[in-house]
């Protein structure tokens, strides 16, 4: 099958005046004053709509309090949104890729509170199957009040407990427990007798019977397309570690694996499906953007049999949710598509029309405090057109592919931004989010690199002045500029990172910080320092690649890149550059495999968001001109 590829991507730096109105074009029709939409379930061209909406994440209400009495007024808010919902946008049915609640129902503060509620005395088993029966069956009837009776529910961290998953731990042991109460809701008739989805795509079972997933993982045949949702979160018993996230990790094995490939297979020689879409909780493909999420991935992205089995038998998308953002991404190998999107108490959808040669997805974006207003806006479109030879995708705004080897990140300092110019996804959530290492920010820089404006650096006194290449930043002690949104680095993933800056300092200066945003661990980071001029890349708070060059607190403009030259590389293997010449470094207090904690911001001149992990450290900020900041995934 040929593949004709039409994407609306981020422009180079000479046309940044298109970048930086691109996102106000692409945003600034609302749902209210768009082209009508229809809300029957079948147009006359034969095509239908399901929704999208993935980690909800509001679903905790229906635990503590009657949702009739403490919680009517956040119920009834959820309802209309619905009811707006199916009203103007329809949909037949409404898949949800993991995340509905807060988990941790298996600790002794929550078991604690829970049981003052109950009057009772419930062991953590207890709890978590009780509270689990309140969390979903409210949830369900929110939802079926709002017009939607047809949910497709995955699994995702939360619905497990939440990572992480030590050994020997409750949330570990009573894993079974959380699927049971899951399960009994979404997946089984009212009266718990019946499996919902017992159909079978040919002569395959709907679901891996004889596993631990035999109740969370299902095919569902709807009209001309297969959905198959997985449960990834595999566990071989909780008292054996499988990776970082402890006893449970993300992956598909063994006759899990077995019977998703017998669906697959069978579902490619019915002729009536037209589409098949896969969904789980966890994103496969690196990178993807991230906002105030864990960011777990699949194991072993793109070589996990999982993925190689969906690329085998050419399913079109693969939906997740975990990272709270939107990214778009294309397997290099096929057509299949990748796409993770944001829900998270409705400020953010998509709706899916499909007919039997075309799949058009149109995310919207809420603007506003109350979701029931209707005041969404079109944010990014996305389609796959398969009615002639070559399949042919067209990509748009937040659903724009984006190339996982490229650019991510790329401050020019032409141009800041009051921050309600240019709004970042879950940037208002928490007032906290606006203070960065005690200060208020209210003001951003673009990012021009391919990851968007979701990146866009947000600044306190920073000031724009002539620089090297156009316009620089004038950094201070007070001076503040971080991401809000998380990552890119995750694991051991490669990167690069290159800065331009100018100063006459001999202190110990931040130019580059990635460590945690949670916590206070100072390690698991790729920092750059610049200590009386010489610069210094350190991994922890004592591992460290002293650079062999001369003082660059001279106050001449230099920069410097800093690249692994492949994932899992370790600290010794850096390739550091200055001025364009490759320098060679010392080690201080050995070496070491570079790995990074998931939950980082990037900061440049300072501490950011990561105060915690970094008030140990004898680093300051930066005092100078700073230019040029460019981030690549490799």
């Amino acid at each position: 099958m040929k593949i004709l590829t039409k994407v609306s991507t981020l422009v180079k730096p000479v046309l940044v005046i298109l970048f930086l109105v691109l996102p106000a074009l692409l945003t600034g029709v609302s749902a209210q004053a768009s082209a009508q939409e229809t809300s029957t379930s079948d147009n006359k061209d034969g095509s239908w709509r399901f929704i999208s909406l993935a980690d909800w994440h509001s679903a905790e209400k229906f635990i503590m309090g009657d949702r009739h009495r403490e919680h009517k007024a956040a119920v009834d808010e959820d309802i209309a949104t619905l009811k707006w919902m199916k009203q103007k946008f329809g949909g037949e049915l409404m898949i949800l890729p993991g995340d509905s609640n807060s988990g941790h129902w298996d600790t002794p503060k929550f078991i604690k509170k829970f049981n003052a509620k109950l009057s009772s005395k419930l062991t953590p088993r207890q709890a978590i199957l009780q509270a689990g029966k309140l969390c979903y069956e409210g949830m369900i009837d929110t939802f079926e009040k709002g017009g939607y009776d047809t949910l497709l529910m995955a699994v995702g961290d939360h619905e497990v407990g939440d990572n992480p998953w030590p050994v020997g731990s409750d949330v570990s042991k009573y894993q079974a427990e959380f699927r049971e109460s899951f399960a009994k809701a979404f997946n089984y008739s009212s009266d718990g007798t019946m499996f919902k989805y017992q159909q079978k795509i040919g002569s395959a079972n709907s679901r891996p019977i004889g596993t631990k997933y035999q109740d969370t993982s299902y095919a569902y045949l709807h009209k001309n397309i297969l959905f198959v949702t997985m449960d990834v979160f595999h566990q071989e018993d909780y008292k054996t570690a499988l990776g970082e996230q402890g006893t449970v990790t993300g992956t598909v094995v063994g006759r899990h694996l077995q019977w998703l490939e017998s669906v697959l297979s069978q579902a490619r020689k019915i002729s009536s499906i037209k589409h098949i879409f896969v969904q789980s909780h966890l994103p496969v493909i690196y990178p993807v953007r991230k906002v105030s999420s864990s960011g777990m991935l699949i194991d072993n992205g793109i070589d996990n049999p999982f993925w190689q089995l969906m690329r085998k038998y050419q399913v079109d998308i693969y939906f997740a949710g975990e990272v709270h953002a939107n990214t778009v991404t294309k397997d290099p190998d096929s057509a299949l598509l990748q796409v993770v999107t944001r829900g998270n108490f409705f400020t953010n959808f998509q709706t899916i029309d499909i007919s039997d040669d075309k799949i058009e997805m149109t995310l919207y974006r809420h603007y506003g405090e109350k979701t029931s207003d209707g005041n969404y806006r079109t944010a990014g479109k996305l389609i796959v057109d398969k009615s002639k030879q070559e399949t042919i995708i067209e990509a748009s705004g937040e659903l724009a592919l984006l190339e996982p080897k490229s650019r991510l990140l790329h401050f020019t300092f032409e141009q800041d931004f009051a921050e309600v110019e240019r709004p970042i996804n879950g940037l208002g959530e928490k007032k906290s989010s606006y203070v960065v290492d005690g200060k208020r920010v209210e003001r951003t820089i673009a990012n021009l690199g391919s990851f968007g404006s979701q990146y866009d650096a947000l600044l306190h006194n920073v000031e724009i002045v002539l620089g090297k290449y156009g316009n620089a930043g004038q950094f201070s002690n007070d001076s503040r500029m971080a991401v809000f949104a998380m990552g890119p680095l995750q694991g051991e993933h490669a990167i690069a990172y290159e800065i331009s800056f100018k100063t006459q300092s001999s202190s110990n200066q931040i130019l580059i910080n990635t460590a945690t945003i949670w916590g206070n661990t100072p390690k698991e980071f790729l920092n750059l320092y610049l200590n009386d001029g010489l610069p210094t890349v350190a991994i922890s708070a004592n591992k460290m690649l002293n650079v062999n060059a001369k003082k660059l607190n001279d106050g001449q403009w230099h920069t410097i890149k800093v690249s692994m030259p492949h994932d899992n590389s370790k600290l010794s293997e850096l390739i550091i550059e200055v001025d364009g010449k490759v320098l060679e470094t010392t080690l201080t207090n050995g070496d070491d495999r570079i790995r990074f904690n998931q939950s980082m911001r990037f900061t440049v001149g300072g501490k950011g968001y990561s105060g915690k992990a970094m008030k140990t450290i004898p680093v300051k900020n930066f005092t100078g001109l700073i230019d040029d900041v460019s981030l690549w995934s490799l």
